[in-house]
């Protein structure tokens, strides 16, 4: 696969993902954080709304930088996997510790998403 579709996708869905992250913030915050005070809960929210805003903002860089040069794209796709395991890493970490309900498809997928875009991006390009 080529990088920069890798990117197309990976920006995409991250365009997608604070979309929904916007769109559905108060079911996603109480789904996450059951028990919740109402107080805490509309911190959350707030928090998602944020945290959407950025995720639209990433997936657009990355959906935008897809077309500059295979060594641009090569070291976007690097910085998505580091920043994709540190996600997952995180992740982990929060559901180890209990402090959230995180579940687990959400996990896999972003383990996934940073090996595929550390793959791609340390990939040798296949000349013709």
């Amino acid at each position: 696969m080529r990088p920069q579709l890798a990117l197309r996708l990976i920006g995409s869905g991250l365009v997608l993902q604070g979309l929904l992250f916007y769109g559905f913030a108060t079911p996603l915050t109480i789904q996450i954080f059951p028990g919740a005070s109402d107080e805490a809960v509309h911190v959350g929210i707030i928090m998602r709304r944020g945290l959407a805003a950025m995720s639209f903002l990433a997936g657009l860089v990355i959906f935008l930088v897809r077309n500059d040069g295979y060594r641009t794209t090569k070291r976007v796709l690097f910085g998505c996997g580091i920043g994709f395991a540190a996600i997952t890493l995180s992740l982990i970490k929060i559901l180890a510790e209990q402090a959230a309900v995180i579940p687990l498809p959400a996990i896999a997928f972003y383990g996934f998403v940073a090996v595929y875009a550390l793959y791609i991006s340390v990939r040798k390009q296949k000349t013709a």
